[in-house]
């Protein structure tokens, strides 16, 4: 077959051979018309796109003339604008001074007809009289003039802030008024405080020496004390406690010991108590500077003032904690780990000795 096609090949290009076929024939003079009307179609194109491009070119000409007369006119609509706004503020301007104008007017009218009683509206010129000295009326005219203006600008506002400044006045006047009788109220007052204080004092102060002396004798078994005051007003005054244990002169406190100073405050302490009793008291260390002896005397004094007064001491006397209802501390049974404890003191049935309560209390 592969012979046959290559022979066939050969035939067909033999000029004037009997292979003539009307079919392809048909189809070769449809093609030649169709590539004929395709060149007619395509030169008509060509026409065309050259008319488009002109047509284009024309309104691209055309918009950017319509552009540029847009820009003028709205160039041209901004200035209207612009004096339009120009006028409208001349126009308020205008009203304004119009109005400024017209009040002006107004009140020279008011002045004139409350002060010169005359109607402007009415007034009319009268004629001359005879012997009218025109020259003098000038003058005066003109002396007028210039004693007005040394008056210099009137203020047409100087009625309201008198107004102002009157109603002001007034009231920092009546502000000042109470402000005085406050100060007097507050005075009196004072004086009356001052005076109840000083009595009031002046009995707590007798009635804490006579106490302070009692118990001074108690605590120290025997010797003297006193309170004094330094001054002659007794809210002012300071206060001096001399003191005089048995065996020695009357002192000032300071020159006393530690543990008789300790005594002696304890002593003014309960003193106070007894005028002014309080149902809590709390202690810090103050058996610290006191020997056995006295220890034991300041707890007899806490026995007697604990049936009013609940007192909670800190301390490290072995005496005070002994004496104590209940005690409450830290303890370190293991390193580094504190607990809080209480023990609870009670006296036995039988009044020998005592029973002792130990509650952890918790764990820190």
């Amino acid at each position: 077959m592969r012979a046959s096609g290559r022979r066939s090949g050969r035939a067909q290009s033999r000029p004037g051979a009997s292979w003539w076929n009307p079919a392809v024939e048909a189809q070769a003079i449809d093609r030649a018309h169709r590539i004929g009307q395709s060149r007619h179609v395509f030169a008509y194109r060509l026409i065309a796109r050259d008319t488009v491009e002109e047509r284009v070119v024309e309104l691209q000409k055309g918009f950017a003339a319509l552009r540029t007369a847009v820009q003028a006119a709205e160039e041209e609509a901004r200035g209207r604008r612009f004096e339009h706004t120009e006028l409208a503020e001349l126009l308020h301007q205008l009203e304004l001074a119009r109005v400024q104008a017209r009040g002006e007017l107004d009140r020279t009218f008011e002045r004139l007809r409350s002060e010169y009683q005359m109607d402007p509206e009415s007034w009319t010129p009268e004629p001359p009289e005879a012997g009218f000295d025109e020259a003098a009326v000038r003058r005066q005219l003109e002396e007028a003039r210039q004693k007005l203006q040394t008056l210099g600008a009137v203020n047409l506002l100087a009625l309201e802030e008198y107004t102002k400044k009157k109603e002001r006045h007034s009231f920092l006047v009546q502000q000042r008024s109470d402000l005085t009788s406050a100060r007097v109220q507050l005075l009196e007052a004072i004086e009356k405080i001052n005076v109840t204080a000083s009595q009031l004092f002046s009995e707590t102060f007798v009635k804490v020496q006579e106490h302070f002396r009692d118990i001074f004798k108690t605590l120290f078994e025997g010797g003297d004390a006193e309170l004094r005051m330094v001054g002659e007003d007794p809210l002012e005054c300071e206060i001096e406690i001399a003191a005089k244990p048995r065996g020695k002169h009357l002192q000032s406190i300071s020159l006393m010991s530690g543990g008789e100073r300790a005594l002696t405050a304890i002593a003014l302490l309960f003193a106070i108590y007894l005028v002014k009793p309080s149902p809590f008291c709390l202690l810090d260390e103050v058996d610290a500077p006191l020997d056995d002896a006295n220890v034991d005397r300041f707890l007899s004094m806490l026995e007697r003032f604990s049936a009013k007064t609940q007192f909670i001491v800190i301390t490290h006397n072995k005496r005070t904690m002994e004496a104590a209802g209940s005690l409450y501390g830290v303890t370190m049974e293991e390193l580094g780990v504190s607990k809080l404890v209480s023990v609870r003191f009670e006296s036995s049935s039988n009044g020998q000795g005592a029973s002792r309560e130990l509650q952890e209390v918790g764990v820190g």
